[in-house]
């Protein structure tokens, strides 16, 4: 497969920390969500929802707010004539492991207009849906959640993107998992696991969905996960760095053909905190590509040792702001 990003513009700026986004098609026009705050971690977060006619112009089309939570990794599909938009929510109660998390969609109308919003019923307290897809005539989603220090990971399926059922769970342990739908219904995931040196999984699951076939570990470590299932193999995005100290942090683009390794494309315009990119085709061969970076903002700088990173009050992805960009694709 060859692989070509042709062009990287930047979208959005305005000063603050935008991330962690999701793009689709819906009603002839593209949408993009993302998380908007101060910083990284601050509990200011709220979801903004861009939208363009001809992925040039962009304005804002629509954004989501609590007062009483952080909202965070905005994903956004356009399903049964509504553009859905799910993302998860943290308050600052140290006190209560539960209640810490919660699972929401908002739902808008052909034109981009607010009609509901819910808490997703069917997932268990605690969980945090990241990542929904539709396939045919339902939605799948990945949840997870960390329990005694081990993150859990369970596949989902929905008929209207309110009501959810448990369809397996995941054979290894992770957080973040991104997913993608071959021609057939199979489905392919790449799982991030930080407590194993952030090395990533690949998993394959076909319907009915109710057992994994495939899990493998990559031989690389990579954060924010995206998968893009094409002909022949998985091309996989996120967030790669420089070995001890986690330095040069960039997006790095790859290609896994089935049962090879992964084989370098490229890294995309970045630096600093960023990753978190989402895939969209727009015709046969082309594609655009999601993602933030900070790198315009502050880029990290080099430690003597891993002692003096821990203690960083300025590690990156505690204080920049970041902006969103587009990457255009083409493979063949």
């Amino acid at each position: 497969m060859e692989i070509r990003v042709t062009r990287v513009r930047k979208i959005y700026s305005d000063g603050r920390h935008n991330a962690f986004t999701g793009i689709t098609s819906f009603n002839k026009r593209t949408y993009i969500a993302f998380r908007s705050g101060k910083t990284h971690v601050s509990m200011d977060g709220v979801i903004t929802v861009i939208a363009s006619d001809d992925m040039e112009s962009w304005k804002e089309a629509a954004e989501i707010t609590d007062p009483s939570m952080d909202l965070r990794d905005a994903k956004v599909v356009g399903f049964n004539d509504q553009l859905m938009v799910f993302y998860a929510g943290r308050n600052d109660d140290k006190h209560s492991s539960i209640s810490f998390r919660t699972s929401k969609v908002s739902m808008f109308d052909r034109k981009c207009r607010l009609q509901s919003t819910h808490d997703l019923k069917g997932v268990p307290e605690g969980y945090w849906m990241w990542c929904v897809k539709p396939y045919r005539s339902e939605l799948y989603g990945t949840a997870y959640r960390r329990i005694d220090g081990v993150y859990h990971v369970k596949l989902f399926r929905s008929a209207d993107g309110i009501e959810w059922r448990e369809t397996a769970d995941f054979p290894v342990p992770g957080g973040e998992v991104h997913i993608d739908f071959d021609q057939d219904g199979t489905l392919w995931a790449l799982v991030r696991d930080d407590c194993n040196n952030s090395i990533p999984t690949l998993c394959r699951i076909e319907p009915p969905y109710d057992k994994f076939s495939l899990s493998r570990a990559l031989p690389l470590r990579m954060q924010g996960p995206m998968i893009k299932r094409l002909n022949g193999g998985c091309v996989i995005i996120g967030r790669c760095w420089d070995g001890a100290g986690r330095r040069n942090t960039r997006t790095d683009m790859y290609w896994i053909e089935d049962d090879q390794e992964p084989c370098f494309i490229r890294t995309l315009p970045s630096g600093g905190d960023t990753s978190y990119a989402d895939w969209l085709d727009t015709a046969p061969g082309r594609a655009v590509v999601s993602y933030y970076s900070a790198h315009e903002y502050k880029m990290d700088e080099p430690h003597e040792n891993e002692k003096a990173l821990a203690k960083d009050p300025g590690h990156f992805e505690h204080t920049t702001g970041a902006d969103i960009y587009l990457a255009d694709i083409s493979y063949k």
